[in-house]
């Protein structure tokens, strides 16, 4: 397996961190671990692929739009 260092990272960041991996039950190592697996195997570089990215790691609902409005059928003449 690899190690990666990561060298002045902000202290606010570290604590972020430690404070999700502690909402996930996971040690910091294995929350970094897994949100670096995440990003690297997901394509976030288009819009649909941010919004499911920020579903899946929110676990809420996407805003769509209320689509229960009546429909008229279309007419032909």
């Amino acid at each position: 397996m690899a190690q990666l260092l990561v060298r002045n990272l902000d202290e606010s960041v570290k604590r972020r961190l430690h404070l999700r991996a502690a909402r996930h039950n996971r040690s910091l190592e294995a929350e970094v671990r897994f949100i670096l697996t995440e990003a690297s195997a997901s394509s976030t570089d288009d819009p649909v692929g941010r919004l499911l990215a920020a579903v899946r790691e929110q676990r809420v609902e996407p805003n769509l739009p209320d689509d229960s409005f009546d429909h008229e059928g279309a007419t032909f003449e």
